[in-house]
């Protein structure tokens, strides 16, 4: 009976010490800040920045060091996209605590869209005016905000294309420009508005121009050289 009685002290005394044991530990774990915490802030953050876009946008938070001891704040937590706040494919997110303890820290954060969005079908060169039967609509899912990205073929109507587009890329919005409607050399109507009348002269385009640019004009008979604003394929104006 007694080997039975100190068996069930040396249980008893075995998991009293643990217990007191356990909870400093506790304790201390409480007054760090949650990791998840933290990813989740970031995450809310990149959201929030994207707008209506931000509800469809994949975003992958980098998880901070699991060593990382962080105090808790005792207010809700902080965050904004760092730098110029743009959102790109990889973004920086700051995190910080604003009482107590005050404290930062920098996450990066992957984020991606699944959209449709034209993809060339052969390749295209640079210059080259895009037509809706030069691309496919594909499913797809790519880096960064799908507002990158080129989905409707309405779109291409009086551009041109930046930069070569190889086949099976997806056409983005920066590889876009408007193209130019009036060109070098070209013969054009300058409209000239001076001390309330409208002067209708012959011009010559001294560069290509893009829709509301300003261009150089020349008078082929004066030599005279002004400045113009593209109106029309035909038409440039200038107040005097």
């Amino acid at each position: 009976m007694s080997a039975k009685i100190n068996r069930a002290f040396y249980r008893y005394a075995a998991t009293a010490v643990a217990m007191v044991l356990l909870k400093p530990l506790h304790a201390a774990e409480s007054t760090y800040t949650d990791l998840n915490s933290i990813r989740a802030a970031a995450e809310h953050a990149v959201r929030d920045a994207a707008g209506a876009a931000g509800s469809q946008l994949l975003v992958d938070v980098g998880m901070p060091d699991a060593r990382l001891r962080l105090a808790s704040c005792p207010v809700p937590l902080s965050a904004s996209i760092a730098g110029d706040g743009q959102l790109r494919d990889r973004t920086t997110v700051g995190v910080r605590c604003e009482a107590g303890a005050r404290w930062a820290i920098y996450l990066s954060a992957a984020l991606a869209s699944e959209f449709p969005v034209l993809v060339a079908q052969h390749a295209l060169a640079r210059g080259a005016a895009p037509l809706a039967t030069d691309f496919d609509t594909v499913t797809r899912r790519l880096p960064g905000l799908s507002s990158n990205y080129i989905s409707d073929v309405k779109r291409l109507a009086g551009q041109h294309l930046r930069r070569p587009l190889a086949q099976g890329e997806a056409l983005t919005a920066d590889a876009l420009a408007t193209a130019a409607i009036v060109h070098r050399g070209q013969q054009l109507t300058l409209l000239a508005h001076t001390k309330g009348m409208d002067v209708r002269v012959t011009v010559v385009a001294l560069a290509d121009g893009r829709p509301d640019e300003l261009i150089k004009v020349q008078n082929p008979v004066s030599q005279r050289i002004v400045e113009a604003t593209v109106r029309s394929a035909q038409l440039v104006e200038i107040s005097l």
